[in-house]
Order: structure tokens, then C-alpha cells, then sequence
């Protein structure tokens, strides 16, 4: 695609270690290391420290989760507990872009791990002293809540600092596949923990995010965002109004945002009829972990796709399989059958992520990326906060088979909308990633 801009050059020289090799076969050895992912030192000490992060908020939330009831003592106060923190993650989540935006990424990361560190050990603290109070736990809820806003997209941003545009969707995959792989066992690990004495979660969370810090401090090169156009001032709504100028980005985030709700309503819907039907806790939860391995599967089946089909059909090829696995779960509400259709319709979930969040972040430029990226979840958060309530009403009044069926229904029609857009049939093969142009001021919308 030529929309006039300037080639995309995200990756700095000293960033991908691609200073001169010597001649010979040593340097030819050494050329191809450098240009594979995991021969990257810059992209494993970023996934190093990206995982670390994954295991404090993944340990963190659950125990957090579980904290609210102990000290509340009744459903509804641990459920304002929980609606706070939400809160205030979407109310960071547009200045934390800005910050991003204007800020050397590098010391924003090693900022925001000690914050963390420092905000779990302090609810590890007040526990500990059996000081913690609904007041106090609020306020750390709405704490911890601003901190992941205003980060939450911290490490997706610096990403394409890290590795050329060719790669980005195998790590966006590698990435993704950790996290399912680490959600299978973090909240039964949080869980034990919290048993044992509920400080000891907090304590794991605040030692992992400090091994982030350590992780983002040796990384090397510059990672200040691209030179700022316009205003000094820094415009909160930038990312905002990019999606509403160009419609190939602005087409691929409401996909995602769609795919996003219909996957939540349908979860939920299946989550809230096995409560109905009285199936044992340990059952939901299998059908969970069946999802998980499905995640994992569809990183490795990502492997074989991306070399071999365009980026366009990859989207198109998921919503699709998605949307019939949904949908046949309208035929049955046997626990293990579900549990095999939800590993079904979790397969494509990385291929389908990692080649739209890989081609979306080439295509912001650099010092748009994290208010870009801040916009694209704030939309997601905001489809996606309904389907809760929208699910218990539907299973209320018109049953399981209707509420599944909305689901499945969105999902096709996402599918078909993606089957007809010329935005997601411009999408090409991942090798010519590296090709893509960043979407300027200047440049005329596609």
C-alpha cells in the first residue's frame, strides 16, 4: 500500500543489535541469528520482563479478587470494590497514551514496575499487620486500577522498538501464548498462596514486577517516541481522532472490539447456565483450562499459517471459525462437549490477534502509538462492559439457546462484514510487514 508516508523504520540500529558481522560464514551465521526473534538480546530481555509483569498482575488480580470478599464480607461491597478498580483503569487509559506519547519509554517501564512492586507490597503490608480495612482496600483498588490504565499498554507500544515489522506478529504470538500458558497456572498458584496466608500472592507479584524493573534497565538504545508534530501541548484525544481518520485502522479495531463482546456474552452465558444447571465449580473451571490449551494450540498453529497465507485471510479464517464453534454450542449444554467447542473457538485467538495488533501498530506512527493503542482498548473496554448484564438478561427472559445464538449471530456478521471490507483484504502476508508504511497527517485515507 502507498499512502505517501514515510517508510516505517520503528527498529534502531543499536536497538536490534545489528551492528557490522565479520566476512565469512561466522558473520553470515551471526546476521541470520540477529534477524531471527529469539536471537534478538533485545527482544528476550523484553520478554523477560514482559512475562515477569504477566506473573504480577496475573497473581496480583486473582488474589485481589479473592481479598475483596475476606475483607468486605459480603458480595455486593467486594463487587464495588471491583467496579473501582475497573473504573479507574479506563479513566487512565487516554492519558496514560499521552504519557507514553511524550515520555522515553524505557524509564516509563522501569517507573511503572516500581510502582507496582511498591503498591502490592504495601497491600502484602497492611495485611501482614492485620491492618487492611474496607477504606484502605478501596483506595489500593483504585490505586492498582489507575497504574494498570496508564501502563496497560506500556510493553505493546515499545514492541515495535524492539523488533522489525516481519517479526512483530511472531512475537505478538509468542507474547499471547505466554499469557494463556501462564493464566493456567497463575490463579490456582494465587489461590494456594492466599490459603496459606494472603499476603504471600502479593509478595510473589511485587518480587515479579521488580524483576521487570531490573529486565528494563538493561535494555539498550533510545526509546524516546518520534519527533512530536503539531502543538506542544499534548492532545489527549490524538488517538482518537486518528482512528476516526483512517478507516483500514479504525475497520480492524472495531472487528476486534466486536469479536472481543461477542466472545465475552457468549462465556458468560455458558459460565451463568452451568450455574443453573448445577454443575460442580471444578467442571466451569475445566472448560475454562480447555479454552486456555486452546489459546496455546493456536499459537503453534499460527506457525504454520502465517508463511503460507495473507494477513487478510488469517482475520477472516478466525472470526469465521470462531463464530461456528459459538454457534454450536447452542446444540448442547453438557459441560465436556462445551468444553471441546470452547477449545474450538479458542484456537484462532492468537492468530487472529497477533496479525491485526502486528499490522495496527506498524501502521500508527511512532509518536501516536500509545494514545493510538490507549483508544483501541478503551473501545474494547467499553463494547465489552455490557456483556455481563447483557448476558444475565438474556438467559433470563428468552433462555440459553437465544443468548448463545446473539452471540454466534455477531460473530458471523463480523465475520461477513471482514470477508467484504477492502480494509481487511489489503492486509498482506506477514513477510511484508516490514514493508508497511506508518498513516500520516499528509496521506490520503484508503
Amino acid at each position: 500500500m502507498d499512502h505517501g508516508a514515510t517508510k516505517v523504520n520503528p527498529v534502531s540500529d543499536e536497538n536490534h543489535d545489528s551492528a557490522k558481522t565479520p566476512p565469512g560464514a561466522d558473520g553470515k551465521r551471526e546476521r541470520a541469528l540477529r534477524r531471527s526473534l529469539w536471537g534478538s538480546r533485545q527482544y528476550r530481555l523484553w520478554f523477560l520482563g514482559d512475562s515477569l509483569n504477566q506473573v504480577g498482575t496475573f497473581v496480583g488480580a486473582f488474589a485481589f479478587t479473592l481479598l475483596g470478599y475476606q475483607v468486605a464480607g459480603d458480595v455486593l461491597t467486594a463487587g464495588i470494590i471491583g467496579s473501582a478498580s475497573a473504573a479507574a483503569q479506563c479513566l487512565m487509559l487516554l492519558p496514560g497514551g499521552v504519557l507514553m506519547d511524550h515520555t522515553d519509554r524505557r524509564r516509563l517501564l522501569v517507573a511503572a514496575a516500581a510502582v507496582a512492586a511498591l503498591l502490592w507490597l504495601l497491600v502484602a503490608g497492611l495485611l501482614w499487620a492485620g491492618t487492611m480495612s474496607v477504606a484502605l482496600l478501596l483506595a489500593l483498588a483504585i490505586g492498582t486500577g489507575a497504574v494498570a490504565g496508564a501502563f496497560e499498554n506500556l510493553t505493546d507500544v515499545m514492541l515495535p522498538q524492539i523488533v522489525t515489522g516481519d517479526l512483530l506478529p511472531e512475537a505478538t504470538a509468542a507474547n499471547e501464548g505466554r499469557d494463556a500458558g501462564l493464566q493456567l497456572g497463575a490463579s490456582p498458584l494465587s489461590g494456594l498462596l492466599f490459603g496459606v496466608h494472603p499476603s504471600l500472592p502479593f509478595i510473589v507479584s511485587a518480587i515479579a514486577r521488580a524483576g521487570q524493573m531490573a529486565a528494563a534497565l538493561s535494555l539498550r538504545g533510545s526509546f524516546i517516541p518520534g519527533r512530536q508534530a503539531g502543538p506542544a501541548r499534548p492532545s489527549w484525544t490524538a488517538g482518537i481522532r486518528w482512528l476516526l481518520r483512517w478507516q483500514q485502522p479504525r475497520t480492524l479495531v472495531l472487528l476486534i472490539a466486536g469479536v472481543n463482546l461477542s466472545l465475552a456474552l457468549s462465556g458468560m452465558t455458558i459460565i451463568l447456565s452451568q450455574q443453573q444447571l448445577g454443575t460442580p465449580p471444578w467442571q466451569i473451571g475445566v472448560i475454562q483450562t480447555f479454552q486456555g490449551v486452546g489459546v496455546l494450540l493456536g499459537a503453534l498453529l499460527l506457525m504454520g499459517m502465517l508463511p503460507r497465507l495473507t494477513g487478510a485471510r488469517i482475520i477472516r479464517m478466525s472470526i469465521y471459525t470462531i463464530g461456528i464453534a459459538v454457534g454450536a454450542a447452542m446444540l448442547t449444554r453438557d459441560p465436556w462437549t462445551i468444553a471441546m467447542l470452547g477449545l474450538l473457538a479458542s484456537l484462532p485467538i492468537i492468530p487472529l490477534n497477533a496479525v491485526q495488533g502486528a499490522f495496527l501498530a506498524l501502521q500508527i506512527p511512532d509518536q501516536l502509538r500509545g494514545r493510538v493503542l490507549s483508544a483501541s482498548t478503551l473501545v474494547t473496554a467499553v463494547l465489552v462492559a455490557p456483556a455481563p448484564l447483557l448476558a444475565g438478561a438474556l438467559l433470563d427472559t428468552l433462555g440459553y439457546e437465544v443468548a448463545i445464538g446473539v452471540a454466534a449471530v455477531l460473530l458471523l456478521s463480523i465475520g461477513t462484514v471482514a470477508l467484504l471490507s477492502r480494509s481487511v483484504g489489503a492486509v498482506p502476508m506477514s513477510s511484508e510487514f516490514d514493508e508497511c508504511e506508518p498513516l500520516g497527517e499528509s496521506d490520503s485515507i484508503s
